[in-house]
């Protein structure tokens, strides 16, 4: 039952419009029963419809409900029937309580669903709440009538048992149409099942007609047997609820009129035994087409279920792979047809990972909600969007051939993406990169425009450019990314690779103090490949993970070489790529390799990139603490190129600052620069940490940078990457950095 809530005019104008009504169609339903069907001492009905108006008016309504019942009853037995106000008051009230019983006890028995689709609700409706309510109503009418309107004792029974059973019809005849009526299905929407519904009907008029004309004599209960049940059972097996309750009254209406017909209805001189026999046979018809419509539903919501669960998301409740898969085979067939154009947007989100990784998977599931719920809002309804995994997404456009159709919809997909949001405390804001493929310029299956929409992703993402579309220039760079993978994987396995080393000079002694070890792919064809074309193809595909190992073993076991064999080698540092340095065994395996070579901590320096140690600032301490505290040395790479945060960079446990060569080039031609390399070296000594700028290639800028306090540096001024055996050569020599040419001297 609702909690009673007047809260303002327009609630007490609603309730007191509901009241009416629900008044007004228990009256006009008692006084039609009364008309009709009415048995004992004029005010017993053998069919009392009201009782069905007044439980679905309790079920739908709450109070408003029931007290619509009380008046509707009240007006009916005092100004209809005549009867003295308190006989009507005593009436109206088992009415009421009646009514109250029947909506308020099923709500009470959860879970329960008041349209009558699962098997438990019609049975703690039908079995429980139905006759405890018809019970009171019939104990109160007729004890009301016994004792203060002189209803003789020897009737007392009579009239429980047909009040019951006529309250308990009008129940199973009216309620089920009257809560079924908000589905709005009474009529199915198929043409051929518009027809078979149209069969029952005449099946039911008819087979009835030829029994009361045939068969005579034939009781209405028969009727209800033979024909009733039977058809009230081919609708639930083959419609909805909704279609059964309408089915029910419909076979309750006709054998009403069969009891019209067969001995001028119901009244005082029908035989107890036809009454009762026609109110139980109309009760079992209506509680078989109830369970029986019931239970098909239900198993038709568990079919519906599966296959959401099959076919759908369950985070999100997009489609997923499978129904994607599916869906855009069809449009593509579609699309051939009709020479029409299909679209396919592929969707990576960008930084949805370290959102993730940082504030764990409860936020980044909302995220995802929020992703979908955007896509779906920016769409149109005859356009398919899918959750492909993980932070992937596909959204597929059929529309007329034009060039370049889906630039309109992905500006609209990446700018509404891009829009930051509240999550708890915190904002966040994400982004997205988009790749096209168009059918049938790009291709003529899924499986190929997925891999076409896909490549032109990650140029997207590359490029910074929002969207791409797909281009066979594409296609060849991701054929020949995949000679480079298998290449790649081949010379991990036969030991291609190798390392080139390149000193770091300090300017005030002049002294290498320092070597950068560098990695170098040597063919078994002679061919040397530059780490600017492998390392990408290795970080994409994971390969840097056992490649960053195996160089920072490698370079651990030249300096012990260099060690054994009498010379005095500086520091060799190795760079550490961002998802090398994400890698949760890092340290375990830098551990393993520091043992197993016998290379001295102090002496290994690792270099990690700006954008990589500030992605996730926590781990990123933890994670240096953790190799700080083994004895290793710490190095920020590529500094002024990422998103520093000053308060996280003094916390950070580091060592040194490196100035990336974009700054160092162009010191002496680009004031900017110039300020920012001068303001690196400031913040790195107020922070008491060491400089080293990249990529120094002339004496002027060497002179720059020592004349604003940098430490150390490293470039073709000095010396470009050398073998092993070169570079050794290094170690016991002292460079003059002067704008003279630049020359060596022995120690």
């Amino acid at each position: 039952m609702t909690r009673l809530s007047l809260s303002g005019p327009a609630a007490i104008g609603r309730f007191a419009l509901i009241t009416a009504l629900v008044a007004l169609a228990y009256a006009a339903a008692g006084w039609l029963s009364l008309k009709l069907f009415v048995y004992v001492a004029g005010a017993v009905a053998a069919v009392w419809l009201a009782a069905g108006v007044g439980a679905a008016a309790s079920l739908r309504y709450g109070w408003a409900g029931v007290a619509g019942v009380f008046l509707g009853s009240f007006a009916l037995n005092s100004q209809i029937q005549l009867l003295p106000q308190e006989d009507a008051l005593r009436l109206a009230l088992g009415a009421m309580a009646s009514a109250w019983i029947m909506g308020a006890l099923p709500r009470a028995l959860q879970p329960f669903s008041a349209t009558l689709d699962y098997v438990s609700s019609v049975g703690k409706f039908t079995l429980v709440a139905a006759p405890l309510g018809c019970a009171v109503s019939a104990l109160a009418g007729v004890l009301s009538l016994h004792f203060f309107a002189g209803l003789p004792a020897g009737q007392v029974l009579q009239s429980l048992w047909v009040w019951g059973l006529g309250d308990l019809l009008g129940v199973f005849l009216v309620a089920p149409l009257a809560l079924t009526a908000s589905r709005w299905d009474w009529l199915p929407t198929d043409r051929s099942a518009r027809l078979e519904a149209l069969v029952l009907v005449l099946v039911m008029l008819g087979l009835s007609l030829l029994l009361l004309m045939y068969a005579e004599p034939v009781r209405p209960a028969e009727i209800v047997l033979f024909v009733l049940i039977p058809t009230v059972l081919w609708a639930a097996l083959r419609f909805s609820v909704s279609g059964a309750s309408v089915a029910i009254f419909l076979a309750g209406a006709i054998a009403l009129g069969a009891a019209v017909a067969s001995f001028g209805g119901i009244s005082e001189a029908t035989q107890l035994r036809d009454v009762l026999a026609l109110q139980v046979s109309l009760v079992t018809m209506a509680l078989a087409g109830l369970f029986v419509s019931a239970a098909l539903t239900e198993h038709r919501y568990s079919e519906l279920q599966l296959n959401m669960l099959a076919n759908h998301d369950p985070l999100t409740g997009l489609p997923n792979r499978s129904y994607f898969q599916d869906y855009l085979g069809h449009a593509l067939a579609r699309a051939q047809r009709d020479n029409s154009q299909v679209s396919l947007l592929f969707i990576d989100l960008d930084r949805f990972k370290h959102i993730n990784d940082s504030q764990g998977h409860e936020v980044g599931d909302q995220v995802l909600r929020i992703v979908a719920n955007r896509l779906e809002a920016q769409l149109r309804a005859d356009d398919f969007v899918a959750r492909l995994g993980g932070d992937e997404f596909a959204v597929v456009l059929t529309h007329p051939p034009a060039s370049r159709a889906a630039s309109r919809v992905a500006r609209k997909l990446t700018e509404a993406l891009a829009e930051s949001f509240k999550l708890g405390p915190r904002r966040y804001a994400i982004g997205a990169s988009v790749g096209i493929s168009v059918f049938p310029d790009d291709g003529h299956d899924a499986n190929t425009l997925l891999r076409q929409a896909d490549l032109a992703m990650y140029q997207a993402k590359q490029r910074k450019s929002g969207f791409e579309y797909f281009s066979d220039e594409l296609n060849l760079a991701a054929q020949q990314q995949m000679t480079l993978e298998t290449g790649l994987r081949k010379a991990l396995e036969r030991e291609e690779l190798a390392l080139m080393y390149q000193p770091k000079v300090d300017l005030a002694s002049g002294r290498v103090v320092g070597l950068e070890a560098l990695v170098r792919w040597l063919t078994r064809s002679g061919n040397i490949i530059g780490p600017d074309q492998f390392i990408p193809v290795a970080e994409e595909t994971g390969l840097i993970v056992p490649m960053g190992r195996w160089v920072v073993r490698a370079a651990c076991e030249q300096w012990i070489a260099w060690r054994d064999a009498g010379l005095d080698p500086p520091p060799v540092a190795v760079n550490l790529s961002p998802r090398q340095f994400s890698d949760a065994r890092l340290i375990e395996d830098i551990d393993a390799i520091v043992e197993e070579t016998g290379m001295d901590a102090a002496y290994l320096q690792l270099e990690v990139t700006e954008s990589a140690a500030m992605d996730n600032p926590q781990r990123s301490f933890e994670m240096l603490d953790a190799l700080r505290q083994r004895g290793l040395h710490v190095y920020i790479d590529d500094f002024g190129t990422g998103h520093s945060n000053l308060g996280q960079l003094k916390r950070m446990p580091i060592d040194a600052l490196k100035i990336d060569k974009s700054f160092v080039s162009d010191v002496l031609t680009d004031s900017d620069d110039a300020e920012i390399a001068n303001a690196i070296i400031r913040l790195a000594h107020a922070l008491k940490l060491r400089v080293v700028a990249e990529g120094v290639e002339t004496l002027e800028q060497v002179a720059f940078l020592r004349e604003n306090g940098c430490d150390e540096i490293q470039g073709y001024v000095v010396s470009k990457p050398l073998t092993p055996v070169k570079v050794s050569e290094l170690f016991a020599q002292t460079f003059r950095l002067s704008p003279a040419p630049a020359t060596l001297r022995s120690a």
